[in-house]
């Protein structure tokens, strides 16, 4: 908290009130946008729309009980709810519709023949100006037992008014539809992005592939679909593609699976067979699917056998899913509530299970949307590190080159050397001697190469800061004791430029009888790695809301700080700096 109140501090006073103006649009864009979809959630065309869900009486003749398959379950009650131009809307579930006002027919299926699937369907029956206070009666027939004797929602109002409802109750399904069907396109072309990219991610092609069905399925259930398609299609639409939406979904978690793959391998096959199967079924018209329903706890069970293992994975820090199974169990809970509701056929399923499915799906795409732009940016790091490499390899090759020649030099003049030197020792010429074995213990020195540290860019930094220190007449100490380091080249490298070059350029400003030095120590305290650079400079800084600027003032420079404080903090780090007339030191702390 208080690293967030010193940020704000130090932020400069226009982009505070551009923040606080892009909070104000944004608070007024999301307040316009409710209220522009309210209208669409309750239109007012919608609001002489009368639900006669409740209220009903059941049965043959009274008794109130509900029929087998195949038998004819009658709803009755009194119209009490008057309206112009009324139209009563029924919802119809694998059932045949007949309707009846004080005996006389009104509307009434086509004849099908004996255990035919009738499928899903709304209807739309006008009444007659005087049926206020007359009996309306519905008879709903099914040949499965799993929709014999269920109700539906019924509602009544004008022609405009119901259309109107259909069209509002459906609007989030098929905005969340819209949604979901663009996830998992969007997730199928990340995967093959990132298959271009050299990483082959087959599980985000199941994943995607599971969104688009579900988006498919989304809207299935919804008032809108019954108005594009037959009552026949509605239902293999229906129950196909939930009898289908568990096999990617499943097949996702085969290939995410880390250490219990072989043991998910029978829910796949099962939530894979089912569906081919009853498809087949279902084509070569042996058994239709609302029969196949009857099996749903087959899907259940391979359901929460997935759930155990995505728990045991998630235990032994699989990362997507442990991400993945807090959704994943809401949504197996919401599904047997669900199915609690349909089976004991008190009330209509909320389908709330969808929902979760759909903050599922989400999940699982911000997850490999993170993951495929990790991976981008961590191949543009080893790329530039190669780079970086090859450009420090270049120059290591060159001064190698150099190196050796001045060796070869060296080497042809060690003969002449020791000659000279046995001829001042022979003469007894003790003290020019010594000062000419001086001399050349300096050109053999400069002609050394010495090893600073044992990675590749520190090392070969502070060989160039000790060559560019004395050209200059710096005095350099270096204390490079931390071992091994894992941060990354192109960040390590920007850092510890950035900080000799600063250390340099103070330096430099000195006159040279001032005492002009750089202290360099790369140490580590667990688990910190600590950079710390002391150098002696002017005295003169310069500040700008609080933080410490640049004297420069051509464009390009002045980032060198900038830098410094991108990289610790991208390490979960942070930089100090302390001075006072004489010496100022920089100690950059990175998590490593």
């Amino acid at each position: 908290m208080k690293q967030w109140i010193k940020r704000l501090r130090d932020t400069e006073r226009e982009t505070v009130l551009f923040i606080m103006l892009l909070l104000l649009c944004g608070g007024c864009i999301f307040g316009f946008l409710r209220l522009y979809f309210g209208s669409y959630i309750r239109p007012y065309q919608a609001e002489a729309v009368i639900d006669l869900s409740g209220g009903w009486h059941y049965g043959a003749d009274g008794t109130e009980t509900r029929p087998a398959a195949g038998e004819t379950m009658t709803l009755y009650r009194i119209l009490e709810e008057e309206t112009e131009n009324a139209v009563v809307l029924v919802r119809a579930n694998h059932q045949t519709v007949s309707v009846f006002l004080d005996g006389e027919p009104l509307y009434a299926d086509a004849p099908i023949p004996p255990g035919q699937n009738p499928g899903m369907a709304l209807h739309f029956i006008p009444l007659p100006g005087d049926y206020l206070h007359k009996t309306l009666s519905i008879e709903l027939t099914s040949p499965y037992a799993l929709y014999s004797g269920r109700t539906g929602p019924v509602l009544m109002g004008t022609v405009q008014s119901l259309e109107a409802f259909v069209l509002s109750h459906s609007m989030r399904s098929v905005i969340l539809m819209a949604m979901c069907l663009l996830m998992g396109l969007l997730t199928i072309a990340l995967t093959f992005m990132q298959a271009l990219f050299g990483s082959s991610r087959p599980q985000n092609l199941a994943i995607g592939v599971f969104a688009v069905i579900w988006a498919l399925y989304y809207v299935c259930t919804e008032y809108i679909v019954f108005l594009f398609f037959s009552p026949f299609w509605m239902s293999a639409l229906s129950l196909g593609l939930y009898f289908s939406f568990q096999a990617p979904l499943t097949l996702y978690f085969y290939l995410s699976f880390r250490r219990y793959k072989r043991w998910m391998l029978p829910a796949v096959v099962l939530h894979a067979g089912f569906p081919a199967a009853a498809i087949l079924l279902q084509i070569s018209g042996v058994v239709d699917l609302p029969r196949l329903l009857n099996l749903n706890n087959i899907l259940l069970t391979g359901l929460i056998y997935t759930i155990a293992l995505v728990a045991l994975e998630a235990y032994h820090k699989n990362r997507a899913m442990l991400f993945a199974l807090p959704f994943l169990a809401v949504a197996y809970v919401s599904m047997l509530v669900n199915f609690q509701i349909f089976y004991t056929r008190h009330g209509v399923p909320p389908y709330s299970y969808r929902d979760t499915y759909f903050l599922l799906i989400l999940c699982v795409l911000g997850y490999n949307t993170q993951q495929f732009f990790s991976l981008y940016y961590r191949g543009r790091q080893e790329n530039e590190a190669l780079a970086l490499q090859h450009r420090l390899a270049a120059d290591s090759h060159e001064r190698l080159k150099t190196h050796l020649q001045e060796v070869g030099g060296l080497k042809h003049e060690m003969k002449n050397h020791l000659s000279a030197l046995q001829t001042y020792l022979k003469d007894g010429r003790y003290a020019e001697a010594a000062g000419y074995l001086e001399t050349c213990t300096g050109q053999a020195a400069s002609v050394t190469g010495d090893t600073y540290h044992e990675h590749y860019i520190i090392n070969a930094l502070a060989g160039d800061l000790l060559r560019r220190a004395g050209e200059l007449g710096i005095q350099t100490e270096l204390r490079l004791i931390a071992s091994p380091i894992s941060v990354a080249a192109p960040d390590l490298y920007s850092l510890l430029s950035n900080i000799i070059d600063n250390a340099l350029e103070a330096c430099s400003k000195l006159p040279e009888s001032r005492n002009r030095f750089i202290r360099l120590t790369i140490s580590r305290r667990a688990p910190y790695l600590i950079i710390a650079c002391a150098n002696s400079w002017d005295g003169q800084i310069h500040h700008e809301e609080g933080v410490i600027k640049s004297a420069k003032k051509a464009e390009g420079h002045g980032y060198g700080l900038w830098t410094i404080n991108r990289i610790t903090e991208q390490y979960g780090g942070l930089t100090d700096t302390d001075y006072d007339k004489h010496i100022f030191t920089l100690t950059a702390a990175l998590r490593d």
